[in-house]
């Protein structure tokens, strides 16, 4: 703990942005009875803001709805028929939560309708802003903010904006940490001093298990909430908050997160959602790999493609070929892509390139999205695939620390992750010990595919390793991790291989 950055001490340095208005227009607009519609985002970022905002305009006795747009048929950011609509049915306030800083055109209506319109969100600009037609923006990236304010997600800047101007009692914010350590873990945010501090005690929050949604889901998925750490949430319940967003409706996550009626039968949905989001995403990913290392391609059109899994694709394409990779599938009249690049490529920079043949575009430095018109696919493929191949791609810098596995024991290890939370800018600590001669190389489970490698005694475990260590005989040493693990109440220390150096590089485990 004494490692760990303080929370209170962060927020007090934090800087937002020149811009702030303050807390008192908004805190004036949440009296009891408005009538407030909060608009988000499909992914777990949106999903959590979206809450977050929700629970905040209900503690004021607003009445309050949500709106969250279909990521296939209408993609991501403000729609005008749906904004006409939310006008046609009443609303006094409208919040919009990751997204919305570039959508001027829109927004300039409902203002001009006398309806005041505050954003919160995390992309970059890119030009001019809502906040030049009257609305409300909270975006450190819109208003010079400094590094720590950077660095949030969209449920980080609203909380942390919440938390600075007293728009909600303090304890109340901290229970809705559990919010934000989710949102901060699935956007992939750089872990600065700040972020740490936000997952720390969000996680203590989703330990305490008092939002009952994700204490289902995590009890669903063979977790124990009170032990759940930031590698839970990775690769166990984030992946089924974002599946609905991407196969169904993101409102199921919403009413999970919310704790609405029938919450265990909703929990059940996002577990399904996720087995077929891994069903697909794994034939997907093994169709264009064939593709891809046929044909030297960056840009790929699959006309039965489903469009909310394409991002997850291109994600696990660009790491595994070290390239940038753009996926696009058609979404009613229109072309939906996503593009994802390498760290040291700017996404946004490649797509403002072409930006004059898209109809929408935005994202992050390293994942962006876009829509285009099928007449114009042709142009944007050609220019996009020649952007792409220019490309010049960083070699990974993989850090290690030398240090043989015997020597790690369980309270040694404790203390090491009091580093924690990892992630993103602040990576879990990687280990490597040379091979001086391995006593056994034996399988691991009943697939084939996972194997257990023995270094001086210690067992690494190698899961879908099998086939690369058959081609790779004779291994120079072994990259690996230590974590603790829990069986039937009891904790475990294991050691998990993640790379395996040879004379031609290192190979991913």
């Amino acid at each position: 703990a004494k490692h760990r950055p303080g929370l209170r001490l962060a927020l007090e340095e934090l800087f937002l942005g020149n811009e702030d208005p303050g807390g008192e227009g908004l805190r004036a607009a949440l009296r009891e009875g408005v009538r407030v519609v909060v608009y988000g985002d499909y992914d777990v970022d949106g999903v959590a803001a979206t809450s977050l905002a929700v629970e905040l305009c209900l503690s004021y006795g607003a009445e309050v709805r949500y709106y969250i747009p279909h990521r296939r048929l209408q993609g991501y950011g403000i729609h005008e028929e749906m904004i006409g609509r939310i006008l046609q049915m009443g609303c006094d306030l409208l919040l919009v939560v990751d997204c919305g800083t570039r959508d001027r055109k829109i927004l300039e209506g409902v203002v001009a309708a006398g309806v005041p319109v505050w954003v919160f969100d995390h992309h970059l600009p890119e030009g001019s802003t809502v906040r030049d037609v009257g609305a409300v923006l909270i975006n450190p990236h819109a208003s010079n903010g400094d590094e720590e304010g950077v660095r949030l997600c969209a449920t980080g800047v609203l909380w942390a904006w919440l938390f600075r101007n007293a728009l909600a009692p303090e304890e109340w914010l901290r229970e809705r940490l559990d919010l934000v350590a989710l949102a901060t873990v699935a956007d992939c945010v750089s872990l600065g001093p700040l972020n740490r501090a936000l997952v720390f005690e969000g996680l203590e929050r989703i330990r305490q298990g008092r939002r009952v949604g994700l204490r289902l889901l995590a009890e669903r998925l063979g977790l124990v909430f009170q032990r759940i750490g930031e590698e839970d949430l990775a690769m166990k319940l984030i992946p089924c908050l974002n599946a609905a967003g991407r196969l169904d409706l993101a409102d199921v996550s919403v009413r999970v997160l919310l704790g609405e009626k029938d919450t265990l039968q909703w929990v059940e949905r996002l577990v399904e959602l996720n087995r077929k989001r891994q069903y697909l995403s794994g034939r997907l990913v093994d169709e264009i790999s064939t593709a891809i290392s046929a044909e030297e391609r960056h840009v790929l059109r699959g006309n039965e493609w489903p469009v909310g899994i394409l991002s997850s694709v291109a994600s696990r394409l660009c790491s595994q070929f070290r390239r940038p990779i753009a996926l696009a599938a058609p979404a009613g009249e229109v072309l939906r892509g996503t593009l994802r690049v390498p760290g040291g490529v700017d996404a946004v920079a490649i797509l403002r390139d072409v930006e004059e043949h898209l109809l929408e575009w935005g994202g992050h430095r390293q994942a962006a999205g876009f829509s285009v018109a099928p007449e114009r696919w042709n142009v944007v493929e050609e220019r996009l695939e020649y952007s792409l191949s220019e490309v010049k791609i960083q070699k990974d810098l993989l850090e290690v620390l030398a240090f043989p596995p015997q020597e790690i024991d369980m309270a040694s290890w404790r203390e090491v992750e009091t580093l924690g939370p990892f992630g993103m800018g602040n990576p879990r600590p990687l280990l490597y010990t040379e091979n001086k001669g391995v006593s056994s190389i034996r399988p691991l489970g009943g697939n084939g595919r996972h194997v257990t490698v023995e270094v001086g005694g210690v067992p690494l475990l190698g899961f879908n390793a099998a086939k690369l260590l058959a081609g790779c005989p004779n291994p120079r040493g072994w990259v690996y991790a230590p974590r603790i693990d829990h069986w039937r109440g009891q904790a475990r220390l294991q050691f998990v291989l993640e790379r395996i150096v040879h004379s031609g590089g290192v190979e991913h485990a």
